[in-house]
């Protein structure tokens, strides 16, 4: 069983302002503090903690999980661990303050980013993306379409390599467009028809809000969701910090041996930020809590907007929509990139969430792992 369990725990009755408080326990005594929360806080019953760290341990058993997991509901942390290698090589620990690559987990980044621009009246979701980007080779599409992935754009992973000769230099959201330009790709299908996933659409999501704010776009995230949410511990890729590793978790093979970055991986917008779980739980407050964007436009994200879809197979802005096994609906997204598995789950009903960052590639999180996670949660509800 593992002895130490690094967690936090952010509370405060009477404001939004969190302070983050770290405990450094042995199993049994953060079992006594999480079932004396629940108790007092009449929130679950004492079973609750060990069932969810039952869960955990089977994860770590059985799948070979190796990563952090948080469990929480509104501001309370309900459960939270970390196992593993952040580098299996030089036996560096997974803790609380590992950052581990979110994949298109970055993607509802991107939407809120685009979403406040909307708020501020510097553009309407309508617009045509050749507004903002004249050499845009794809006249007709909206942000609104590449936003929901109904652009019909082609992704960039099916053409890049064919395009980039040079694969030892890092290539940027700039450099794809031009890329587009200079070899010119047919849509998949005439704008806003069908849906298509897109990684091409959000990167170019990360260029239109460059265009508008003159910022760069990690500059942009950084100052106007990054901070306002409090996640002193998330950023973008930056090859030399992450080459020199410091609570960066390296991504891993099968194998246990390190994806080498490659050529992609300046492309931001559909990947690209790092985080840990404590600073996804306080992005997670700050959305709930309206500080990112307001009540109506955040629910525009949570909405489908793919109306040949299932309502319970969705997409809306930045998020993936699903429904529970009760019908309650779940917005979320995964994330899989370069060794990296990611999972953020929202329900909406209750706000409970949970998050699976994991720096190699396992099914240690999948198989109903989130739906378990769940329904333990409302079997032991008070």
């Amino acid at each position: 069983m593992i002895k130490n369990i690094i967690f936090f725990m952010l509370f405060s009755a009477a404001s939004l302002f969190y302070g983050l408080l770290f405990f450094n326990f042995a199993n049994n005594d953060v079992n006594s503090y999480f079932t004396s929360y629940y108790k007092k806080n009449n929130l679950y019953t004492a079973k609750l903690y060990q069932r969810l760290d039952s869960v955990f341990l089977s994860m770590v058993k059985e799948n070979h999980f190796n990563g952090c997991i948080l469990i929480a509901q509104g501001s309370s942390i309900l459960y939270s661990n970390c196992t593993g290698y952040a580098d299996f090589q030089s036996k560096k620990r997974i803790n609380s303050l590992t950052r581990f690559e979110l994949a298109s987990v970055s993607k509802q980044f991107t939407a809120i980013a685009i979403l406040q621009l909307f708020e501020q009246g510097k553009l309407k979701l309508t617009d045509s993306v050749q507004q903002y980007i004249p050499t845009f080779p794809y006249s007709g599409v909206s942000i609104s379409q590449l936003l929901c992935h109904r652009s019909g754009v082609p992704d960039y992973f099916k053409f890049a390599d064919k395009f980039q000769e040079n694969k030892d230099f890092l290539i940027d959201n700039d450099s794809l467009e031009r890329m587009l330009e200079a070899h010119f790709q047919p849509l998949t299908f005439p704008s806003g028809t069908s849906f298509n996933y897109s990684n091409t659409g959000y990167a170019t999501l990360a260029l239109i809000v460059e265009k508008i704010s003159g910022q760069s776009f990690p500059e942009y995230v950084k100052r106007f969701i990054f901070e306002p949410a409090g996640m002193k511990n998330t950023c973008f890729y930056d090859q030399k910090a992450y080459m020199d590793g410091k609570n960066f978790a390296f991504g891993h093979k099968k194998d246990k041996k390190v994806y080498q970055k490659d050529y992609l991986s300046g492309i931001f917008g559909d990947k690209g930020i790092f985080s840990t779980v404590n600073d996804l739980f306080l992005y997670n407050n700050a959305l709930d809590s309206n500080k990112l964007l307001k009540e109506e436009t955040k629910n525009m994200a949570f909405e489908p907007h793919n109306l040949d879809l299932s309502q319970c197979n969705n997409y809306g802005y930045g998020w993936r929509l699903d429904c529970d096994k009760n019908g309650s609906a779940l917005v979320y997204h995964g994330g899989l990139w370069n060794g990296n598995n990611t999972l953020f789950i929202k329900r909406l009903d209750d706000n409970v969430l949970i998050i699976f960052l994991s720096n190699i590639y396992n099914r240690g999180f999948a198989g109903g792992r989130s739906d378990l996670f769940l329904q333990i949660l409302d079997e032991e509800r008070l």
